[in-house]
């Protein structure tokens, strides 16, 4: 309503503030950084903080004393997600392929801290790798993160590849100079997919496909997981399986969407929604 009072409650912004800089970190913070970053009183922040402990949106590190987003935060964050309808059908997506395939599939969305597991569908050939919805992926050692890399603007992902290429030890990257990842971006860009051959894991493959809604915005990455005999971009019965399979899924998913744009009025604009799977020809492993 027009002149309506739109005031809200200051300290609920404040909360938000300190909960953002929170889900922004890719560490515990500790409380004189919160502060700093808040521009607020020590005094002030740890006041927030006992009740962000005391309600589960936040946890403390016994050791460290240092501060990290908790069980509430991570509850509030997958049902936001588990209401957005895109991705609903892409985790219904994924669950009717890993029933057709019997392969391990990990859907992964960007979030503050990289792209982020928010579903796995194991197969009843489980692969010796531990994957946890939460868990934080590589850009550069991973198939899934490669995939990000290429699809999302480049603002987004810039920084995080920054980092792992100054990051010392730890990691083994796909590469490490800057001209061979724009190769491998590229190269990801022309397929269609990520592939990854035993870089994580010896014998180990994983193939990361972008999942794009009809704003032709990314919505999340699917990764088909499995023993390297069975998920290769290379010519077989078992990848011709594969195929198969995931076309005739994305061509019932356009369907659908293109059923919903009628029944809304703006059949006009016909939905975008489409899935990139793999191509012929040869591949080059990355």
């Amino acid at each position: 309503m027009e002149g309506e009072d739109r005031r809200g409650i200051k300290a609920v912004e404040v909360a938000g503030q300190i909960l953002d800089h929170l889900a922004r970190a890719q560490t515990p913070v500790a409380l004189r950084e919160l502060a700093a970053a808040g521009r607020m009183s020590p005094g002030k922040v740890h006041r927030y903080l006992a009740s962000f402990l005391a309600s589960g949106l936040a946890r403390q590190d016994p050791d460290t004393r240092q501060y990290a987003l908790g069980p509430l935060a991570m509850r509030l964050g997958l049902a936001a997600l588990n209401s957005y309808q895109p991705l609903r059908d892409s985790i219904a997506l994924q669950r009717e392929l890993r029933d057709r395939l019997d392969e391990t599939l990990v859907l992964s969305v960007w979030g503050a801290q990289g792209p982020t597991i928010v579903n796995v569908e194991e197969s009843s050939q489980p692969i010796i790798m531990t994957m946890r919805i939460g868990a934080v992926l590589p850009i550069l050692a991973t198939a899934s993160g490669l995939a990000f890399a290429a699809f999302l603007p480049r603002h987004f992902t810039e920084p995080f590849i920054r980092t792992e290429l100054n990051a010392e030890g730890g990691l083994s990257l796909f590469a490490h100079d800057t001209t061979t990842i724009e190769q491998l971006i590229m190269q990801v860009r022309e397929q269609g997919y990520a592939f990854n051959e035993g870089h994580l894991m010896p014998g180990v493959s994983a193939a990361a496909f972008p999942l794009i809604d009809r704003t032709t915005t990314l919505v999340a990455v699917l990764a088909v997981m499995g023993r390297h005999e069975r998920v290769n971009p290379r010519h077989g019965a078992e990848m011709i399986a594969y195929v198969t399979a995931v076309r005739l899924m994305s061509e019932q998913i356009q369907l659908v969407s293109y059923l919903e744009s009628i029944a809304s009025g703006i059949a006009s604009r016909k939905s975008l929604i489409y899935w990139h799977f793999f191509e012929e020809g040869d591949r080059k492993d990355l």
